[in-house]
């Protein structure tokens, strides 16, 4: 590893859970008896512990990327920390950690969600790809892709559903509109 390459990959790591406990202490009000998550919310923790774990490299396949990757890294963990953070503030007090709908909610479909479902998401998911890209190992990013994609078609699914059952035909029509989940073109 270049020597700084560790410091920058445990700095960035420290920056998102800062970022990460912030968000879980703004939104620690929002709780709600009518909770559909259907244990999706350990899953999204599992696949992110995962993926973290997987930036040690444990099956020892390394295939490296340039040094550029160190710095492409950075610049992709700070874009989706901005991202989760707008996509959360742009929601406020509909924003919670379960998948759960409340009578008051309303269909967010501007901003960030005028150009995909679930730009929060897209934000965890960048940041944590921006992780794997310090380490340079492009079999991390691989993994971390995969264990990510996973834990979040699980969470999308479940969280659809309940936004279909609460929403109805405004959400499907919203669903025809922004057809994308988490990347334009992508997903």
């Amino acid at each position: 590893m270049i020597h700084y390459q560790t410091t920058i990959l445990y700095g960035l790591l420290i920056l998102w859970g800062l970022t990460e406990w912030f968000i879980k202490n703004r939104t620690k009000t929002n709780g709600s008896d009518n909770s559909q998550d259907k244990g999706t919310r350990y899953v999204i923790i599992i696949s992110i512990v995962l993926s973290i774990a997987m930036l040690n490299n444990p099956f020892k396949i390394t295939i490296l990327l340039p040094e550029w990757g160190i710095y492409l890294g950075i610049i992709l963990m700070l874009c989706g920390i901005i991202l989760r953070v707008y996509a959360i503030n742009y929601l406020g007090k509909a924003f919670t950690l379960n998948v759960q709908t409340t009578d008051e909610q309303e269909l967010v479909r501007s901003g960030p969600y005028a150009l995909v479902r679930n730009p929060a998401y897209s934000g965890t998911i960048i940041s944590i790809l921006g992780l794997a890209f310090v380490t340079l190992n492009v079999f991390s990013i691989l993994l971390v892709l995969i264990v990510l994609s996973i834990g979040y078609a699980i969470r999308i699914h479940t969280e659809e559903q309940a936004l279909q059952e609460h929403f109805g035909n405004a959400y499907h029509i919203y669903c025809q509109k922004v057809k994308y989940r988490l990347f334009p073109y992508i997903w």
